[in-house]
């Protein structure tokens, strides 16, 4: 598979606010952590992990360092300041003299409608089009309608919607969320992280019964060739063994579903919106042809 979410961090080398406020993850988070293996997982993508903004080039750096003991890392999604509207070109600029750079993200959860759809940050989502990166858009359940505006406003932007849009798991009420979903599916410049399930669900009951109706109603809406599957390590897995559960209920989830399926939302959607180069082709690369 590809892991399309992944996260690692250091609060000795950067500075993350929010990890002060969160019970078992205020540590470091290195490579040799992951749940990974080089047999399961061809490629992953680090997301930014919301360290202080003017750190967003240093995170990407030190990510970048990591790759020695991280082969399977293929592409990187960092932070960028959308909300400067054009002067986000400058950030972008520095972003992609770095070449594991695939996409960007400024989180947009817990923000209000007005800041979304903001020209400021319609002008700076179109810069990060232009620029050929993708943007990854991480809302909670609530904000799927106003996501759906502003992809309609950017259509030469490809967004990569984090954690299914982060849906009510552990209450099991469908109805709002697969509207707002639904409204989304019709934006087609819109792809789904099958991810997150685990910070969303009621840690007391098994993750699969709470969380494969929604996992089913992304593939029903999306289809396979416009969903992809993350860990959201650390912060969704957080026990041992998590990370095989996380993977056999995607699985179950599509059950009936043909291997061409399958290895779309394993891998191909991933490697394809991220533009990937797995850590298989790295060690054997492609023969010249005549």
């Amino acid at each position: 598979m590809v892991d399309s979410h992944v996260h690692v961090w250091d609060p000795d080398v950067l500075d993350y606010a929010w990890l002060g406020d969160t019970s078992g993850l205020n540590h470091p988070f290195l490579p040799r952590d992951l749940p990974h293996t080089s047999q399961s997982t061809r490629a992953a993508v680090f997301v930014q992990a919301d360290c202080r903004d003017d750190q967003a080039l240093k995170e990407v750096d030190w990510v970048s360092g990591l790759r020695t003991d991280w082969p399977q890392l293929a592409g990187i999604v960092a932070f960028a300041p959308i909300s400067k509207g054009d002067a986000v070109e400058q950030d972008l600029g520095q972003l992609l003299e770095r070449p594991l750079v695939r996409g960007v993200r400024q989180l947009f959860q817990d923000r209000d409608k007005s800041f979304m759809l903001h020209q400021d940050t319609l002008a700076g989502a179109r810069q990060v089009g232009g620029a050929g990166l993708v943007f990854d858009a991480c809302i909670r359940a609530g904000q799927l309608a106003p996501l759906a505006e502003f992809a309609r406003r950017v259509p030469g932007l490809a967004i990569v919607l984090d954690h299914m849009g982060k849906p009510p798991i552990a209450s099991g009420e469908l109805t709002a969320w697969r509207s707002g979903m639904q409204e989304l599916a019709r934006c087609g410049n819109v792809v789904v992280k099958i991810s997150g399930a685990g910070a969303e669900a009621d840690p007391n009951r098994a993750l699969a019964p709470q969380a494969l109706p929604f996992i089913q109603e992304t593939l029903d809406l999306f289809g396979a060739e416009r969903c992809m599957v993350g860990s959201d390590f650390p912060v969704s897995l957080r026990r041992p063994g998590a990370y095989l559960d996380w993977i056999t209920t995607v699985e179950q989830a599509m059950a009936g579903a043909s291997e061409a399926e399958r290895s779309k939302v394993a891998q191909e959607t991933a490697a394809r919106v991220y533009r990937l180069e797995t850590a298989a082709e790295q060690a054997s690369p492609h023969e010249e042809k005549d």
